[in-house]
């Protein structure tokens, strides 16, 4: 046999070994906590400290609280405000500065502020808007312009809006869709194409649409499944195999199953666990060992667990 020809055996054998985006699951159980942790108000995974690792961060009615992940448990707790944050509209966390820490966004009926991560607290406020903004169907923080910073969007019956972050305000109203895009199942904004830009991403009884983001608009519908995909306990979209794209996730009484986006549309089901993985207080689906792929976080009364993506 040439030698070529062993040398391109080699590197298969050798991939088979590390493993690939397309053979990524969820692995065993792990309790990332010894005790209850959630919030009166929310439950959140985000990178607050920038390290990479989401974090734990619960909102209560006295202030938030964050458990940072050391990338093989969430740690003791830390006060990150000294009184309560949070919003009559909604409570968030992302990065909409740009560097590379999520901060915390409360959206009430008068306006949107934000508190600043540095690393070890979220600052003072500031106001980042002057007037409302939410929508009848949702708010919702990504970066849509593939600038590094969470945008502000908003989906109202009759379209979409962007106000992108500047990185100290959300500016002026764009139009990112001419008529309404919502889902009879969920509407979701994630990155599903690889190209830094959050999607808008539909979901409905017969499938899944997306609408790609071009950085100033969302384009026009293309579906990305020939049928139904949603789950009994949730939905949810997150790049679970590194690969840059964030799959299609979903949560069902028997086990959790994805589509992998390879760009274009989702693929065939795959099951990353062979048995039910789903929280009474919540299941949420971020990176929280720091690499790169979206582990599956359960958190029950008694306390958080974590099954890693590899």
């Amino acid at each position: 046999m040439k030698k070529t020809s062993l040398k391109l055996i080699a590197a298969v054998v050798l991939l088979s070994t590390l493993g690939s985006p397309a053979q990524a699951q969820f692995n065993l159980n792990e309790s990332w906590t010894q005790n209850p942790y959630y919030g009166s108000r929310g439950t959140f995974f985000a990178d607050v400290t920038g390290d990479g690792r989401a974090d734990a961060i619960v909102v209560n009615d006295d202030k938030i609280t964050v458990r940072r992940s050391n990338g093989s448990s969430f740690t003791d707790n830390e006060s990150w405000t000294q009184n309560p944050y949070y919003g009559s509209r909604g409570t968030f966390f992302a990065d909409v500065t740009g560097d590379g820490r999520a901060d915390a966004i409360v959206v009430n009926d008068d306006k949107i502020t934000v508190r600043r991560s540095n690393g070890s607290s979220f600052t003072d406020n500031e106001s980042w808007t002057q007037n409302p903004y939410y929508g009848s169907r949702g708010i919702f923080f990504a970066d849509v312009t593939g600038d590094g910073r969470a945008d502000a969007i908003v989906v109202n019956d009759d379209k979409i809006t962007v106000r992108r972050s500047n990185g100290s305000s959300f500016t002026g109203n764009e139009s990112w869709t001419q008529n309404p895009y919502y889902g009879s199942r969920g509407i979701f904004f994630a990155d599903v194409t690889g190209d830094g830009r959050a999607d808008a991403i539909v979901v409905n009884d017969d499938k899944i649409t997306v609408r790609r983001s071009n950085g100033s608009s969302f384009t026009g519908n293309e579906s990305w499944t020939q049928n139904p995909y949603y789950g009994s306990r949730g939905t949810f979209f997150a790049d679970v195999n590194r690969d840059r794209r964030a799959d299609a996730i979903v949560v069902n009484d028997d086990k959790v199953t994805g589509r992998r986006s390879n760009g274009f549309n989702f693929t065939g089901n795959v099951s990353l666990t062979q048995n039910p993985y789903y929280g009474s207080r919540g299941t949420f689906f971020a990176d929280v060992t720091g690499d790169r792929r979206a582990d599956a976080i359960v958190v029950n009364d008694d306390k958080v667990t974590v099954r890693r993506s590899f």
